[in-house]
C-alpha cells in the first residue's frame, strides 16, 4: 500500500514535474505552426544557413565589383595619359584585366580611335564591331560605335559593308545625317549615281525636311544637281 501512497515522493515528483516550455511556446505562435517548425527544424536550419551565405557572398561581390570599377576606371584614365606604342599596350591591358567593365569598353573603342589614325582600318572595324557587339541598341555607345564602325569600313573600301551601316545608321536618333550621308558618299565612290541621288533626295525630302537645315539643305541640293547633271 505504501508503495500506491499519494504521498510518495517519488510519485509527487513525478507529477509535479512539467515540461519547460521552449522558445517557441513564449511567443505564442499557432499550434500548427509551433509543430512545424520543430518536425522541419533540420531542413529549416539549412534554408537559414543558406539565406545567411548568400547574403555574405552577394555583400562581398558587391564590394569586389565596385573595387573592380573603381580600379578599372583609374586604370583607363592613366592608359589615357600615355602615348604612342605604351598607350596602346596600356589600353589593351585595361580591356584584358577588366573584361566586361565599361572602362574595358572604352579602352577597346579607343584602340578602335587609335587605329583610324594610323589607317589601319580593318584593325579599327574590328575594335568597333568587337564592343558594339556587347551592347545593346539603348545603350549611348551603340550610335558612336555604329557610326565608328560605317567610317572604318568606308576608309577600308569595304563599301558593301559600309553601305549597310551607314543604313542601319539612318535608324539611329541623332545619327540620321551621317547615316544618309554615308550612304550617299558610298554609292558614289561605286559610282552608283542613281542609288546616291536616290538616298539625297530621300534625305531632303523625308528628314532635311523636318530639320528645315538651310546650310545642309543647300549641299544636297548641290549633290543633287551634280549627280542629276552627269547622268
Amino acid at each position: 500500500m505504501s508503495d500506491q501512497s499519494a504521498f510518495n515522493q517519488n510519485h509527487v515528483a513525478e507529477k509535479a514535474y512539467v515540461e519547460p516550455s521552449g522558445v517557441l511556446d513564449q511567443l505564442n505562435l499557432p499550434p500548427a505552426v509551433v509543430r512545424f517548425i520543430r518536425e522541419n527544424k533540420r531542413l529549416l536550419q539549412i534554408i537559414a544557413v543558406v539565406v545567411v551565405l548568400v547574403v555574405v557572398v552577394g555583400s562581398l561581390y558587391d564590394s569586389y565589383r565596385k573595387n573592380r570599377l573603381e580600379k578599372s576606371a583609374s586604370s583607363l584614365a592613366i592608359s589615357m595619359e600615355a602615348t604612342g606604342e605604351e598607350k596602346i599596350k596600356a589600353l589593351e591591358q585595361v580591356a584584358a584585366d577588366y573584361s566586361g567593365t565599361p572602362s574595358a569598353q572604352w579602352a577597346v573603342v579607343e584602340l578602335g580611335h587609335m587605329a583610324m589614325k594610323d589607317h589601319l582600318f580593318s584593325k579599327a572595324e574590328s575594335y568597333y564591331s568587337e564592343v558594339r557587339s556587347d551592347v545593346s541598341e539603348s545603350n549611348p555607345m551603340y550610335g558612336l560605335l555604329t557610326f565608328g564602325l560605317a567610317q572604318s569600313q568606308e576608309a577600308g573600301k569595304n563599301y558593301d559593308a559600309a553601305g549597310q551601316t551607314y543604313s542601319s545608321l539612318k535608324e539611329i536618333v541623332g545619327y540620321q545625317d551621317e547615316g544618309y550621308m554615308g550612304m550617299g558618299r558610298v554609292f558614289e565612290a561605286e559610282n552608283k549615281k542613281d542609288a546616291a541621288l536616290a538616298v539625297y533626295e530621300e534625305y531632303l525630302g523625308t528628314f532635311l525636311g523636318e530639320k528645315a537645315n538651310p546650310q545642309l539643305t543647300r549641299i544636297i541640293h548641290e549633290k543633287i544637281n551634280r549627280l542629276s547633271s552627269t547622268e
